[in-house]
This record gives structure tokens, C-alpha cells and sequence, in this order.
């Protein structure tokens, strides 16, 4: 009995105190607590957007501004899937940003990615193409566009680049105009 008592103090103390390592509730620990090594981080950092603010990315010498707006469903006939659609509109800073549809991603709310049309032409009106910026202020316009299965919902929008991984959390679903 006296044995379950202790185990059981024991044991409530470790759960306790899980910081603490298992030779200093025993008091064998001398030499205090071995450091842990802090990881760090390599790449790009995440950065939570919003849509219709723009927002900083940047590469290793250049940076520049993103506002992704108007998310939308258009109807197409070309695909069986709805079509989703986001206005992007990119600013150069500095260097010589360089940035395409390929940068963009959209996700469902559990985090499966939608397939991003390649040649939207004849589907959305005007598709963001690949685009070097040469001087501060000069700026591109575009769209990008998923298919996304009807009935499904859309989670976020991310932006990659070398330094930056801009999220926009989609909040507010588009309606989908062929929707009866």
C-alpha cells in the first residue's frame, strides 16, 4: 500500500512539474538543468493577411507589396468544378521583385490545396502573368484562379516567396453565381 502511495505522489509531482527532469525530483540533479537548444528558424516566416490591406514580401534583395482582393466564384463551362478567383495586385519597393500565379495557393479549411489553373485565359478576364518589377512604384494586376469542388469551402490564401509566407484566412465564403 505504502509503494502505491509513493508511486502515486510521485507520479502527480512529475505531471505537475513538466518542466522539471526526472533526476531533480529526486534530488540527483547537481548539475541544474541542461540547456536546450532553440531552433532556428530557417526560410521564411508566416505572417497572417487580410484581404484588401496590402502587405510586405520580400525576397534576398528586393521587396515589394501584396493586396489580394474581390474573391470571387465565376461561372466557367470549361471546368466541372466552380472556379475561384482573387485580384492581385503587386507594388515594387526595392530590387527587382518577381512574382507569378506560381507564388499563390489556395486551401480548403482543413488544409488540402486546390488545383490553381495554369492557362486561366478564356476563364478569367486578366490572368496574372510571371513579372519582373524594375523601379519603386511600378506595379502589376491580375488574377489568379482554383478549381475548387462545388459544395467545398476555401480556407486561405498563401503568398510564398524567398522571405515571406503571406495567409489570408478566407473569413467570408464567395457565392457561387451558378448556385441554385
Amino acid at each position: 500500500m505504502r509503494r502505491a502511495v509513493l508511486a502515486a505522489v510521485i507520479v502527480a509531482a512529475a505531471v505537475s512539474a513538466p518542466a522539471c527532469s526526472p533526476a531533480s525530483l529526486f534530488g540527483d540533479d547537481d548539475s541544474g538543468a541542461i540547456p536546450v537548444p532553440t531552433a532556428q528558424q530557417s526560410g521564411p516566416l508566416p505572417s497572417s493577411q487580410q484581404f484588401d490591406r496590402p502587405f510586405p514580401v520580400s525576397g534576398e534583395s528586393w521587396d515589394a507589396t501584396v493586396t489580394l482582393s474581390n474573391l470571387r466564384i465565376v461561372p466557367s463551362t470549361a471546368y466541372s468544378d466552380a472556379v475561384v478567383v482573387v485580384d492581385v495586385r503587386v507594388v515594387q519597393a526595392s530590387g527587382q521583385p518577381e512574382l507569378g500565379p506560381d507564388d499563390f495557393s489556395a486551401f480548403d479549411p482543413s488544409g488540402r490545396p486546390f488545383e490553381r489553373i495554369e492557362s486561366p485565359a478564356g476563364t478569367i478576364d486578366d490572368p496574372l502573368v510571371p513579372s519582373v518589377l524594375s523601379f519603386p512604384g511600378e506595379e502589376i494586376r491580375g488574377m489568379v484562379a482554383w478549381t475548387m469542388p462545388r459544395g467545398h469551402r476555401i480556407g486561405r490564401i498563401d503568398l510564398v516567396a524567398p522571405r515571406t509566407i503571406g495567409s489570408v484566412t478566407v473569413t467570408r465564403q464567395p457565392e457561387d453565381p451558378t448556385a441554385a
